[in-house]
């Protein structure tokens, strides 16, 4: 009788092949998992054109010296609108600010190169000369800080608007300020959502396009 030997080898080979195809199929599977999620997160957030505005100039009580001083509010919806996608998109617990507002002068900023030379009223008085409140300012996109710290992580989401009108003002403040004022320390910005309470600790931000996690297109 004919005795044939068991092949071991090649059952192992088959098991190989087996856990090889596995192993591609998850790292398969893992790739187009991270494609959609990182292709949802990217795509544009929407804001509709009638939450831009109108805008209103106030006068902020003091908070700290990162706090703002002058700033450039409109509609609480035009931030719980954009909270909503991002929570929607991150599912994350986090603080919204009290008003949709954009900070444009800080305490500390006017205090080192303003105060001697203007007062509070003002520096609200000169930015309603520029025309603050009567002209565009338009969300460009929605950005994103993180900071890690012992025992804990920071994070906060922002938007970054473009507003010439701003820029132009702050540079005629630096003319002012004689040196001691930087135009380009505060970029327009929007805060959107946060860890923590309180989004003062955040400024000032000189945001760039590294910032920039997803474009913000205006609906009509």
């Amino acid at each position: 009788m004919a005795y044939h030997q068991p092949m071991p080898s090649r059952k192992r080979s088959n098991v190989f092949v087996k856990l090889a195809i596995a192993a591609v199929v998850l790292v398969g599977l893992g790739y187009l998992f991270i494609y959609s999620l990182e292709t949802s997160l990217s795509e544009p957030y929407t804001v509709e054109p009638a939450r831009l505005g109108p805008w209103t100039l106030v006068i902020e009580a003091a908070d700290g010296p990162g706090a703002p001083l002058l700033s450039l509010r409109t509609s609480q919806e035009l931030v719980a609108g954009l909270f909503r996608q991002l929570f929607q998109r991150k599912m994350e617990s986090m603080n919204t600010p009290v008003a949709a507002s954009i900070p444009i002068v800080l305490h500390a900023e006017f205090d080192r190169g303003l105060a001697g030379v203007m007062t509070a009223d003002d520096l609200l008085a000169a930015a309603r000369e520029a025309g603050l409140e009567s002209v565009s300012h338009v969300p460009r996109c929605l950005a994103h800080r993180r900071i890690s710290e012992p025992g804990r992580t920071r994070q906060a989401y922002f938007v970054v608007m473009d507003s010439p009108a701003i820029a132009a003002f702050r540079a005629s403040l630096a003319q002012r300020g004689q040196g001691l004022f930087d135009a380009e320390a505060v970029t327009p910005i929007m805060f959107v959502g946060a860890t923590g309470p309180d989004f003062h600790q955040w400024l000032p931000i000189r945001a760039t396009d590294d910032d920039c996690v997803s474009p913000i297109r205006v609906d009509p």
